[in-house]
């Protein structure tokens, strides 16, 4: 309901307008302003430095928002890509360092049991070869 009224409104201001635009005295000065824009440099002068005076500040804050964007994009991608850089880092060491931790308890129960083995072995062949020997005496 609202948007249809604005909508409305602003329709009755175009049709306003245009027909101030189309009105023949209307059209008469703008033709007249045309010749004398262009057979008058001082007019055309003027007319650039009003227009170039009231872009500027526009133009202006155009290029410093875009600029600031651009920056704040920038600055935002740094600062994830420092957080990614750090948490990775972080995530690998503590990785490694469990991996690692891992693989020494591994290896030592590893070489533990062939220790405890082979110490079991050669006690065992040497108390054959000792009770064989006292057992060949006998004979």
């Amino acid at each position: 309901m609202i948007y249809h009224s604005i909508f409305m409104y602003y329709e009755e201001c175009a049709r306003k307008w245009q027909m101030v635009l189309y009105h023949p005295s209307v059209c008469m000065y703008i033709v007249k302003f045309k010749e004398q824009f262009i057979h008058n440099p001082f007019l055309q002068v003027a007319t650039f430095v009003v227009v170039a005076s009231l872009l500027t500040p526009i133009l202006l804050f155009v290029v410093f928002a875009t600029i600031s964007a651009v920056f704040a994009f920038i600055g935002f991608m740094m600062i994830q890509v420092t957080v990614l850089a750090i948490g990775a880092s972080i995530l690998s060491c503590i990785l490694f360092c469990v991996a690692s931790t891992f693989i020494m308890i591994a290896l030592c129960v590893l070489f533990s049991s062939l220790f405890i083995y082979y110490i079991l072995y050669y006690t065992n062949h040497a108390f054959k070869l000792l009770t064989m020997e006292k057992l060949d005496r006998k004979f």
